[in-house]
């Protein structure tokens, strides 16, 4: 496990109203997440601004991440002019995320996401009995469709160590798709990246470390109606395609299409046929656990902030998630019990139980697209060696280079 070096963030609020004659700090000295047995302590240095005695009052209040009242705490303190005080709220918690706010009187101050013992969070796997034969049926699926693979010089996206080409396929359903790839220059045999990409994205090139350049393969699959193949979506709403059948929804094609990018990888002369390591964000994160759980040559993964987890707790927290698929599943007539039974053969903590290789994940804890509690509903359900990063500051994001330095450092370790 690693705290980012972000934890000893200070933020710093400045307040100007009536009842404030006071300048207010809040300290971060865990990055606002706390493992046993750490004490969860939040904070703060009140300035009296004024040339009198002022009383600085001030509130906090704890909800869980689902808006569950926990604590409400008060604290008063006399401040003589020019002088400062120091507030520490200390409290205990139950293993999850929670939200904080602090006030002022009527003044609001600010609000952030706390954690404690994340990997102790609880969602169990809710898989349907035959979840591993579907994802077996899957597979065979698309080893009947002939990939031809092919490959076209793309020379404007050249950088000085590697050369560019736009790549196409064919997948399950014979989708044609259309990604891209680097390869270094000089000859040889070399370990490769394929990158999964967010939710909706458009076409992105060099979206890739510097590291890699010259060093790795690097493959970016762009799955079927989004990146180079947004142009000609005939999906509509990725996520709420064919939901009320899964044998053709989105997501199994989606999951076969990651899938075929490694097989894409495996084709590559200069592939050194072992070394091959997924990574992606959002949308790219579950594809990247995905694709990491259904083929077995991926050797080690680096998810951020993932999507499509724990999706029973991701409708309650998020607004979005839980309105875009239960608006979809009421236009089907389905039920919530029918949708959700569907969504579990595609629920991300229940792949997650599939993956035996090394995993190391970022999470933003201010994330309200794919809240904390969903990335590790996943990652606390991977029986293999891994780590996670909470960048205490961030939401629906990583902090470059910080991200991208840790985990091809966890790539170079595990390489073979």
């Amino acid at each position: 496990m690693k705290k980012s070096l972000l934890a000893s963030l200070a933020m710093t609020v400045a307040m100007a109203t009536a009842a404030n004659d006071f300048d207010f700090s809040f300290a971060q000295p865990f990055g606002n997440w706390w493992t046993a047995p750490e004490q969860p302590s939040l904070d703060l240095k009140a300035v009296n601004t004024t040339s009198s005695q002022s009383t600085c009052e001030v509130s906090m209040t704890i909800n869980t991440d689902f808006g569950q009242p926990v604590y409400t705490l008060t604290q008063s303190v006399d401040v003589a002019p020019g002088d400062s005080c120091k507030m520490a709220f200390k409290f205990n918690l139950e293993p999850g995320f929670y939200h904080c706010t602090f006030t002022s009187g009527s003044t609001y101050l600010t609000e952030f996401n706390i954690g404690y013992e994340p990997e102790r969070i609880v969602s169990p796997a809710d898989y349907q009995p035959d979840f591993v034969e579907f994802w077996q049926r899957a597979r065979a699926d698309l080893d009947t469709i002939a990939p031809e693979f092919a490959m076209q010089r793309f020379p404007e996206q050249d950088t000085e160590k590697s050369l560019a080409y736009k790549v196409t396929m064919r997948s399950i359903g014979n989708e044609q798709l259309t990604a891209f790839l680097m390869t270094p220059k000089k000859k040889g045999k070399y370990p490769a990246i394929i990158n999964y990409m967010g939710y909706g994205s458009g076409p992105a090139f060099c979206d890739f470390l510097p590291a890699y350049d010259g060093e790795f393969i690097y493959f970016q699959q762009n799955i079927r109606g989004q990146g180079l193949n947004k142009d000609t979506n005939t999906h509509g709403e990725w996520m709420v395609e064919n939901i009320d059948d899964i044998e053709n929804y989105y997501y199994r094609n989606a999951f076969m299409d990651a899938v075929r990018g490694v097989d894409f990888v495996f084709s590559l002369p200069m592939f050194d046929g072992v070394n091959l390591f997924a990574e992606g964000g959002s949308q790219g994160g579950a594809l990247t656990l995905a694709a990491t759980a259904l083929d077995k040559r991926i050797i080690a993964a680096a998810p951020f902030i993932p999507f499509l987890s724990d999706f029973p707790d991701y409708f309650n927290l998020s607004g979005w998630i839980g309105g875009t698929f239960r608006n979809a599943a009421k236009d089907k007539g389905m039920t919530d019990t029918q949708l959700l039974r569907n969504l579990s053969y595609f629920d991300i903590k229940n792949l997650a139980k599939l993956i035996d290789v090394p995993v190391i994940m970022a999470v933003g804890l201010q994330d309200t697209t794919c809240p904390p509690h969903t990335n590790f509903s996943g990652y606390n359900n991977i029986s293999s060696p891994k780590q996670f990063i909470i960048y205490p500051d961030k939401g629906h994001g990583v902090p470059r280079p910080d991200w991208d330095n840790a985990h091809i450092s966890f790539f170079r370790r595990y390489m073979k």
